[in-house]
């Protein structure tokens, strides 16, 4: 059994007989987000198939977003950060209906604006262990450019430090 949790610990328990769960503004849904405009009336739709989950947009102005990323579709996985219209959810693979009153969702981080190619090419040779400097040579950029990027990553992601950085490259399939 799944669910999605928002941030405040509501959550919505898929229905293990249907194994999906639509969302979006209009009633028919199964999640029904009536006061987020920024979500379409029929936003998306996560989906089970044997032991896998995934998402799928359903053509939606304002796309959903996955761990920070826009997809068409994707897989799901325990965790996953999901927003949709300006609502964000927690994937939660592996629920259990009897631990209920003891569930506390995790507060999930706030996703920022998508990097941009240039931010993105910068995090994968911080990734490589490459230095400030090396970057901006490779990239024919300054050093006070590369930091300027590096600045914004952080503004966007919350992450800090290179190992951080390191690991949301993986994250992000940057690096393998």
């Amino acid at each position: 059994m799944a669910r999605l949790t928002l941030s405040n610990g509501d959550g919505h328990v898929i229905d293990p007989s249907t194994r999906s769960c639509r969302i979006g503004r209009a009633d028919g849904n199964d999640v029904v987000l009536e006061h987020d405009t920024h979500a379409s009336r029929h936003h998306a739709e996560i989906t089970s198939t044997g032991d896998s989950w995934s998402i799928r947009d359903l053509g939606s102005r304002n796309g959903t977003w996955v761990n920070g990323e826009r997809v068409t579709e994707c897989g799901l996985g325990d965790g996953d950060l999901v927003r949709v219209g300006s609502t964000d959810f927690v994937f939660v693979e592996r629920f259990d209906p009897e631990l209920t009153e003891d569930y506390v969702a995790p507060e999930p981080p706030r996703p920022g604006p998508p990097l941009s190619a240039r931010e993105r090419e910068i995090l994968t040779l911080v990734a490589e262990g490459t230095t400030d400097e090396h970057i901006a040579a490779a990239l024919f950029i300054s050093v006070a450019t590369v930091r300027s990027h590096l600045d914004r990553i952080r503004d966007k992601t919350g992450c800090r430090r290179r190992p951080e950085l390191t690991r949301l490259a993986i994250r992000l399939g940057l690096i393998p």
